[in-house]
């Protein structure tokens, strides 16, 4: 039977590219596992894949929901190992591929969650609280889990306090108690750009997804959030900026810049995770003038681990 491969690293570190040529070489599908992909109406904003960039491998898990729908971790849990579990009865090679740490640890971990995974209008009862003091009632329930988290992000705090709720346990012990693999024969691939090149490759694309109609998709998306800032669609990079430049809070260079800057602290926080939470990642460090070099040693590396 065929092994799970699992690429993870920062966005804009060429896991899509690497995933088609694995697809290709061994005969593989590919399966999302970036949040914000889920999601129609965001294409741009989560610099989705096209269909002519696919060269013809199947994808699973893109552009399932409505830009205006939710979509939890549990559903993407259960929905993904079906795929996976249909894949390897037709020798067919799962890659997972995607930088939202939380869906890949659910997915390849034995990550319980409890029936319920979403408590229906949860927020409201914490309406009359400021993000600070929202942040204060997640941090004596769960300290670590708080620190993770920058208090103006209220959607994951308020997730991180729904998690506790439906658990009666904390997120961090949850996680912790999480680390044993669902399957057994799973290769992870972790790809690792040398920083400086990362953050300028980041900039860059912020331009160039501009460049493509950026705002626009965003403003249009947020039209059918009915204005909804904490819509889960709208959580992707562009989304946060680019509704506070529209509702005149920012201007628009400092939207652009803003963009540039939650991007590159997100890469950030994506490798911390991955390098923190999952164990026996094998790491490739390279430039992206050698990327087709590092992509090449990986196909080798996947070859013989086959061999084994």
């Amino acid at each position: 039977m065929k092994p799970i491969v699992v690429i993870v690293g920062p966005t804009a570190s060429g896991k899509t590219d690497l995933s088609i040529k694995i697809a290709k070489k061994f005969n593989g599908e590919c399966i999302n596992a970036d949040s914000t992909q889920i999601f129609k109406g965001t294409d741009i904003a989560t610099n989705k894949i096209s269909i002519e960039e696919m060269q013809g491998i199947k994808h699973h898990m893109i552009s399932i929901k409505e830009v205006n729908e939710n979509y939890s971790v549990a559903e993407f849990q259960k929905e993904a190992r079906v795929i996976i579990d249909n894949l390897l009865k037709e020798d067919i090679m799962p890659i997972v591929v995607g930088g939202t740490g939380l869906y890949i640890n659910a997915l390849i971990m034995n990550y319980n969650f409890n029936n319920k995974d979403h408590i229906n209008n949860y927020s409201e009862q914490f309406s009359n609280l400021d993000n600070e003091s929202l942040w204060k009632v997640l941090y004596k329930i769960d300290e670590k889990e708080a620190n993770k988290i920058h208090p103006n992000n209220r959607y994951r705090v308020l997730r991180a306090l729904e998690i506790n709720e439906l658990n009666s346990r904390n997120k961090s012990s949850i996680i912790k108690d999480n680390k044993s693999y669902y399957y057994k024969n799973i290769i992870i691939i972790g790809l690792d750009p040398i920083r400086n090149e990362l953050y300028d490759k980041i900039n860059d694309r912020v331009l160039n997804l501009i460049e493509k109609g950026l705002f626009e998709e965003i403003i249009e998306a947020y039209e059918k959030c009915s204005k909804n800032e904490l819509s889960q669609a709208l959580k992707c990079i562009g989304g946060p900026e680019i509704i506070k430049y529209i509702n005149n809070q920012i201007s628009y260079p400092e939207s652009i810049e803003l963009m540039q800057k939650n991007n590159r602290h997100y890469a950030r926080r994506q490798l911390t995770w991955f390098k923190n939470q999952l164990k026996d990642v094998n790491w490739f460090e390279y430039t992206y003038d050698d990327f087709e070099n590092i992509c090449e040693k990986i196909l080798l590396f996947l070859k013989n681990k086959l061999l084994d």
